[in-house]
């Protein structure tokens, strides 16, 4: 072999030896790719969000709500009432079931009917204590009777029967007498009209009253003859107590005016409010079952000796008429009167929603106190609505202020069962 061909052999083996050296050596590491909007693949959209439960459910069963949205109620009421749709939806439903603390509801079934033929009131006559409690069985129990409430008690409405999750009534206002009515009687629960319970005395017998002082109930002279409504069974019979056991400061300058000399309160009692009490019990006070029958027995014509009493005022029309005799102890010391307040309401769940509101904004009536408030314009009772001058007869409501005691609902709500537990731990001397 020449020097030529072994060279080039050597040649070739070489640049063989370099090629295989190159093609050993581990290939260059590549950057990923970055995704582009092009590239980029397609993703899952965000899942919706529910939109916040409004204010004032918190608790509350899902029919409960699903009701209130249907009646448009509570937070899903209207910004604008629509008075024709409602009375279109109310016409269609035909009835409205009407709980009633007062037996003038047949005088608002008259009116109501005739207003709004096509529509038929259905009402029941229950005492406040017996409304609240029949009210709270049925909804326990599932049973939805009632459309509206008219019931005394404020204290028990507002704290126990207003609020979720335990909530059988539903506030519910006419718009438009937003300024008419004070915001204190809209909310949080309707007012329908005020009143005052009083202490009375028969003035067929007597030309003035008898009593000056509220301690005068408890002395000999009136041993026997004094009659209060029994506040286990009568709402403002308790509420009367109630008042005069926060009042106790005054009642306590009032023993000293009647007796000369400060107040002793016995072992047990906590304040002269209570003291009253359990010496009106000691002067075998005679108890009745309703505000009427105290008025009767206190006003019934042709007495010699007759009783004093508590009643409701409302009952001065029946005085009016000539069926009884008695008036108020105008001027007593401390205080001749107790305000009571009525509510009306839409109770929870009920069947008939739009004629409960056709009837609610019946029953607060006119500017001259007519409508579904006719049967309530009387001395005693005063409309919420400032527009309507004071029943013919009646003193003006502000003449009252200052002078008459009014009931706190939040102080009622904490106090009354401790006042009507100790009423009735001394019943029995």
């Amino acid at each position: 072999m020449s020097h030529r061909n072994t060279m080039t052999l050597v040649a070739v083996m070489l640049a063989a030896s370099l090629l295989l050296v190159a093609c050993a050596q581990p290939a260059a590491p590549t950057t990923a790719p970055q995704p582009t909007a092009a590239s980029t693949g397609p993703t899952s959209a965000p899942e919706p969000q529910a939109p916040p439960e409004p204010e004032g459910l918190e608790g509350l069963a899902e029919a409960q709500k699903a009701w209130a949205k249907a009646a448009e109620l509570g937070p899903y009421a209207p910004e604008t009432q629509d008075w024709a749709a409602i009375e279109a939806a109310a016409k269609k439903e035909g009835k409205v079931v009407f709980y009633s603390n007062s037996s003038r509801w047949t005088d608002i079934k008259t009116t109501f009917e005739e207003a709004y033929p096509g529509i038929t009131l259905e009402g029941y006559d229950i005492s406040t204590v017996d409304l609240i409690t029949k009210l709270q069985k049925e909804q326990e129990a599932g049973i939805y009777n009632a459309d509206v409430v008219l019931c005394g008690d404020r204290a028990t409405l507002v704290n126990e029967m207003l609020n979720p999750p335990n909530k059988l009534l539903w506030n519910f206002y006419p718009q438009e007498l937003e300024d008419l009515i004070d915001k204190s009687a809209l909310e949080p629960l309707l007012l329908h009209r005020y009143a005052l319970t009083v202490f009375i005395y028969n003035n067929e017998v007597y030309d003035e009253p008898p009593v000056k002082n509220i301690w005068d109930f408890t002395k000999p002279e009136w041993k026997g003859k004094v009659v209060y409504p029994d506040p286990q069974k009568v709402s403002m019979g308790l509420m009367g107590l109630t008042a005069i056991v926060q009042s106790a400061d005054a009642m306590a300058e009032a023993y000293e005016q009647a007796f000369g000399k400060p107040i002793t309160l016995e072992p047990g009692v906590p304040n002269a409010g209570y003291q009253w009490i359990k010496d009106l019990l000691k002067n075998d006070v005679a108890l009745t079952s309703s505000s009427g029958d105290a008025a009767t027995a206190v006003g019934t014509l042709g007495q010699q000796n007759p009783p004093i009493g508590f009643t409701t005022y409302s009952k001065i029309r029946n005085a009016q008429k000539g069926e009884i005799a008695f008036d108020v102890m105008w001027g007593m010391v401390p205080t001749f009167a107790v305000t009571e307040e009525t509510s009306l309401a839409i109770a929870n769940q009920a069947p008939h929603p739009n004629a409960a509101k056709l009837l609610i904004r019946w029953m607060l009536g006119d500017e001259k106190g007519g409508q579904g408030f006719a049967p309530f314009y009387v001395p005693g009772d005063y409309p919420t609505r400032k527009d309507a001058p004071p029943p013919e007869g009646a003193k003006p409501w502000a003449d009252f202020q200052g002078k008459v005691w009014t009931n706190d609902p939040t102080w009622v709500y904490e106090n009354a069962i401790q006042v009507r537990d100790f009423w009735v731990a001394n019943l029995v001397q």
